[in-house]
């Protein structure tokens, strides 16, 4: 599935493009189904990049069912990021914490200046969910759940990889 987006944010470029660089937990509170980001690496690399490294944790209701051999862990993530500070955006992967293989999530997000005082923010991501490789889906199972994983996948991520720029908003609104 491809997702993408486009919000503007009535910020100045600089002002939105730290904040998502540096501070992003602090945009947790205004991203659906997601507990907590940890930052685990940020590190300038070369002369006009950053180099980071987050974990994000889901929040999600499982089916029933599906809680019976599934770990919540299931929902969340490992974004691995190269910020490029001289063209306002960030190349990202993302992986599950479980199984590598369980999707493939890889998108830019680019940052530009409207006027002084806001900033487009388009994000640009290409997901493919293989719910068949869950871990722990007994084979019995796994025919007749895996379109109920794979609904929770893309109810997890996508609203995540698209409501980031809904989310600055609020996060500006609510602490200004």
């Amino acid at each position: 599935m491809h997702l993408e987006s486009k919000e503007i944010i009535d910020h100045p470029l600089q002002e939105v493009f730290a904040l998502v660089r540096d501070d992003l937990s602090k945009l947790v509170p205004y991203l659906p189904n997601v507990e907590r980001i940890e930052v685990k690496k940020h590190a300038p690399k070369g002369s006009d990049c950053f180099e980071v490294v987050n974990h994000w944790y889901g929040k999600v209701e499982m089916p029933a069912m599906l809680k019976k051999f599934m770990k919540p862990e299931i929902f969340s993530w490992k974004d691995f990021a190269t910020w490029k500070n001289n063209e306002f955006c960030v190349e990202y992967r993302l992986e599950s914490f479980l199984a590598n293989d369980l999707f493939d999530a890889k998108g830019t997000n680019s940052f530009f200046a409207v006027d002084e005082n806001k900033t487009e923010l388009k994000i640009s991501c290409d997901v493919q969910i293989y719910p068949e490789k869950v871990p722990g889906v007994p084979r019995l199972l796994a025919r007749k759940v895996t379109p109920m994983i794979e609904s929770l996948l893309e109810k997890l991520l996508a609203p995540n990889l698209t409501s980031l720029g809904s989310g600055l908003k609020k996060y500006y609104q609510e602490n200004e």
